[in-house]
């Protein structure tokens, strides 16, 4: 007779081990700190930070995190994520579920640009820390190379739409008063806009920063790993995932398609007109 996976326990072993909270009858412990001690007192992004990296960030650190938040909310219904919660909403399902809709574009095509700036960012910064004596710029343009042999992008630079997003100066001028006050070292904005001249002076045309690769930037100043960035995304842009799908329910428009109906502009291209043969 096989074993229960409670069996497999039975010398001691824990079940779930977590360092991040502790919950009992009438008490909360998160990160060490009674919860009645954090409500009303820690802000949203600075309850974000504790649960993932453990500590809690000072209001100017925390300001811009949440910063980086509230540029990633919401961009319009050219976004996938928000176009799939919008054509969700119409289909009569449940709002948490056309909400966990767009959630689930979220990869790493749409909105994973920034773990992969963030990657990036890391390991130069790695390489540059092993051997202080290598070149900062040196070591930038190898790994431009490196993706140029892969077939791969920079993420974190050009846009389809924004050749100036305002998303963009407005992040780096917030992050510039932090580094100028001591608060972030101001090292992986400056390796940023490094790759992106870099790869300007490479293609010889204009290269513009993206929102992603600035939020990347900012969250490499705060030492978040690169792995949760999609998570954290996830949470800015579910704002405006939430509002459009509300939105749309409000509409009361059924069966949205992803595109209008009208024949020149989905195009069939398999087999003629052909009949199943015809059984004796």
């Amino acid at each position: 007779m096989g074993r229960s996976a409670l069996d497999a326990y039975s010398n001691g072993d824990v079940w779930w081990d977590t360092e991040i909270s502790s919950i009992k009858k009438n008490e909360i412990i998160v990160r060490g700190y009674p919860i009645e001690e954090l409500i009303g007192t820690l802000s949203y992004s600075q309850m974000l930070y504790l649960l993932l990296c453990g500590e809690v960030l000072s209001e100017k650190k925390a300001r811009l995190l949440e910063s980086v938040l509230v540029a990633g909310a919401d961009h319009g219904p050219r976004a996938p994520s928000i176009a799939a919660a919008r054509m969700a909403a119409t289909c009569g399902i449940s709002f948490n579920s056309c909400v966990a809709t767009g959630i689930n574009v979220l990869g790493d095509v749409h909105g994973g640009a920034a773990e992969k700036a963030m990657t990036l960012f890391y390991k130069t910064n790695g390489i540059l820390e092993a051997d202080p004596k290598r070149s900062f710029n040196e070591v930038i343009g190898e790994q431009l190379d490196l993706l140029e042999q892969n077939g791969e992008k920079l993420a974190g630079i050009g846009h389809q739409l924004h050749d100036d997003d305002p998303r963009i100066r407005r992040l780096y001028a917030l992050a510039q008063t932090l580094v100028e006050e001591g608060e972030i070292s101001g090292a992986y904005l400056k390796m940023a806009e490094e790759f992106r001249r870099q790869l300007e002076e490479r293609k010889k045309r204009k290269m513009t920063m993206n929102v992603d690769g600035v939020a990347a930037a900012i969250q490499c100043e705060l030492a978040i790993p690169a792995e949760s960035a999609k998570g954290i995304f996830a949470l800015s842009r579910g704002m405006g995932i939430v509002a459009h799908a509300f939105e749309e329910l409000q509409n009361r428009v059924l069966i949205k398609g992803p595109c209008p109906n009208r024949d020149d502009l989905v195009r069939y291209s398999g087999p003629e007109l052909r009949h199943l043969d015809k059984q004796d």
